[in-house]
């Protein structure tokens, strides 16, 4: 964990990365009565630590047991609870942390894109309605047997070994 984590900052994190547990809350009775289905979006650092993301990622994860919680308390009364946990997605907010990551190295968005991504099994970041997709398949009654369900969305990052990426003969280790 970074030192320098702001205690602020921990709280607006996870505020942000909570709140869907208050929504959850405030609708339940309206969600069981007619046996319908919450599906939270983590994302990938719910499930890898990453270097200085330890505020993200552990309010992530939160969220992600908060989700299974949900699933396993409410399963019996019709409840399904699942989540998702999309990797790089162009987004506008991911489109200016490529900027500012691609900036440093003198990449454009694009390349700031492929770099991010060039280890991920699919080699690029998912459009937002790939994600979406997932989420509707969660929420319909094509689903109706899925609860408690962590979904990577992230073209196969978190399948990839990072013990073995020196193998990947398009990886240069100086």
């Amino acid at each position: 964990m970074a030192p320098e984590i702001d205690c602020q900052d921990l709280d607006d994190t996870v505020d942000v990365a909570l709140g869907s547990f208050f929504v959850a809350r405030a609708c339940l009775a309206h969600i069981l009565s007619s046996r319908g289905a919450v599906v939270s979006v983590a994302s990938e650092a719910a499930l890898r630590a990453s270097s200085e993301m330890s505020c993200y990622s552990a309010t992530k994860a939160a969220l992600l047991m908060l989700t299974q919680s949900l699933a396993v308390d409410c399963g019996a009364e019709g409840l399904r609870a699942n989540v998702v946990c999309p990797g790089w997605t162009v987004t506008e907010m991911a489109d200016e942390e490529m900027a500012s990551f691609g900036g440093e190295r003198g990449l454009s968005v694009a390349d700031a894109y492929r770099l991010i991504t060039s280890l991920v099994p699919l080699r690029r970041p998912a459009r937002a309605d790939e994600v979406a997709g997932v989420i509707a398949f969660l929420l319909s009654d094509d689903s109706s047997y899925v609860n408690g369900a962590v979904i990577p969305v992230d073209g196969g990052g978190i399948a990839v070994d990072p013990a073995t990426v020196p193998y990947d003969p398009r990886v240069s280790i100086n």
